[in-house]
């Protein structure tokens, strides 16, 4: 028995008891011997990868040469020879050395299920981030859009659908695909927040596009009002503070001080403690007093 508990030294007394135990816990049998130096190599990485997954698998090693009858049971022909057991039965196995990343890589999908699905989908969102930003925005949409019909509760997924479709401008489906979702998650509550931004104005439904236009010859203040909104809403977090805040600098009076208000329903919808926030509400102080 090793100084970890989920370290064990395989003998013929103990392998039944192992075998049971991978009912309830994968266990990841390690054939190895003295004279095998990719064996001697790789045993301190699965010993490192055992106390990091902090007993979601027990390691077995197996000395190949003490244990022959063991070792023809699970049916060696060359070492090192990675066996992991799950449910009592064979689920998976690796021969020859490995790498670190190849043995987590291939523990995961057993040992850790969820982590290894997170992973698999931070790599999907990261894929479809670059191909929008690569312009190939219609295929990344197509992507989520087939990723949510068949897993509607994948709100990280949701998010970035609806963040393309704001800024593509198309609110109005922005707003459709959020409302699918009834409920309060966390991800989306940012949306939320932000499509109040356009509650509070009134008719029109110029684009950004639009709006900048105008506000580049001489803004208005309804048209500052808007532009600053409509962006925040669409994720330009900065352009909408920036037009806000030359609303309240240029017409503080307007609508009895709406750029303030407006203001801080944007600082509202940054995350807590965010310094783009820090950063305009001493902006919007200095022309205050």
């Amino acid at each position: 028995m090793q100084d970890n508990a989920s370290i064990i030294d395989v003998t013929e007394q103990n392998i039944q008891q192992l075998l049971e135990s991978s009912r309830q816990i994968p266990v990841l049998f390690d054939f190895w011997a003295s004279w095998c130096q990719p064996c001697l190599q790789m045993a301190p990485l699965l010993e490192k990868l055992a106390g990091e997954y902090q007993g979601k698998f027990v390691l077995a090693k197996v000395n190949a040469d003490e244990q022959q009858n063991i070792a023809a049971q699970f049916g060696v022909r060359s070492l090192p020879s990675l066996k992991l057991v799950y449910q009592g039965q064979l689920v998976s196995e690796l021969d020859g050395a490995q790498t670190e990343g190849a043995l987590r890589g291939w523990l995961a999908p057993v040992v850790d299920p969820d982590a290894a699905q997170a992973e698999q989908e931070e790599q999907f969102l990261e894929q479809v981030r670059q191909a929008i930003e690569a312009g190939h925005g219609a295929q990344a949409e197509q992507a989520l859009r087939q990723t949510l019909q068949e897993q509607p509760d994948k709100h990280a997924f949701r998010a970035l659908l609806v963040e393309y479709l704001l800024g593509e401008g198309r609110v109005d489906e922005a707003q459709s695909t959020l409302a699918e979702v009834v409920e309060d998650v966390e991800e989306l509550r940012p949306f939320r927040a932000r499509f109040a931004l356009l509650d509070k104005l009134e008719g029109g439904n110029e684009t950004l596009r639009d709006l900048a236009a105008r506000i580049d010859n001489d803004p208005a203040p309804a048209d500052l009002h808007a532009y600053g909104l409509r962006a925040a809403a669409a994720g330009q977090f900065e352009t909408g503070l920036e037009a806000l805040l030359t609303l309240l600098r240029d017409h503080p009076d307007y609508q009895d001080g709406v750029a303030r208000k407006a203001l801080l329903e944007v600082f509202d919808c940054l995350p807590k403690g965010d310094p783009m926030a820090s950063r305009y509400r001493r902006k919007m102080f200095t022309y205050l007093h």
